[in-house]
């Protein structure tokens, strides 16, 4: 279950959203999401410092030029679907739990001009970041040594090992992802699209436990 301080985060975002720092920053994130149809994106460090507004593709972006602008001490991580609902999608629910960001993360639709935050618990970051954690870092490790190698029959065993290990790092990511949207939809599969198909009939905002979804509406 969510802590206290965790459910003061849910009833507080959506005005902390409208803060004049980091309204302004919104306002800029719109407009250029509407006028490129790419994925924006900025943050709010711990430190009070809101970062430039970054852009990605039509259905990505790396976050992390801004995330190592603020050492990594985030309260609110922004972003905005060009073409997707004002609601979170599993690769979301992944960033808020592994980046662990503070307060809330946040997105902004283009297709419905609304906003909607989101937050896993602190109990599902500490259970399920060491796992994603140490997976990404065995892939690491193989790539490093692949690339440190010449010798064609060692590179392909390490090549054997990196399809093995990055296989397993796709399949703790979508183990989580499925966990974290099943608080929300309890009856999901692990298809990624039906967690799509289920959010264009009905998009579930409030308290899920470890999960909490708030919809800020037109900010």
């Amino acid at each position: 279950m969510l802590s206290s301080n965790e459910l003061s985060y849910e009833q507080e975002v959506c005005n902390i959203l409208k803060e004049t720092k980091i309204h302004q920053r919104l306002e800029e994130l719109k407009e250029r999401t509407k006028a490129t149809g790419h994925e924006h994106g900025f943050n709010v460090c711990s430190d009070g410092r809101v970062t430039k507004v970054i852009e990605g593709n039509e259905g990505r972006i790396d976050k992390s030029e801004v995330n190592k602008e603020c050492n990594y001490q985030i309260d609110i991580s922004f972003h905005s679907h060009p073409t997707f609902y004002a609601y979170p999608s599993k690769g979301d629910f992944i960033s808020d739990l592994y980046n662990q960001i503070r307060i809330a993360s946040c997105v902004y639709s283009a297709k419905d001009d609304k906003v909607a935050c989101y937050r896993t618990s602190d109990k599902l970051r500490n259970k399920y970041k060491p796992l994603i954690k140490n997976a990404y870092n065995k892939v690491s490790e193989i790539v490093n040594k692949f690339n440190d190698t010449t010798d064609p029959e060692e590179r392909s065993e390490l090549y054997d090992e990196y399809v093995k290990a990055h296989n397993h790092y796709i399949d703790v990511l979508i183990d989580v992802a499925n966990n974290i949207a099943s608080y929300v939809y309890h009856d999901l599969t692990e298809k990624s699209e039906d967690y799509d198909k289920v959010i264009e009939k009905e998009r579930k905002f409030g308290n899920f436990g470890d999960v909490w979804i708030k919809d800020c509406g037109k900010i």
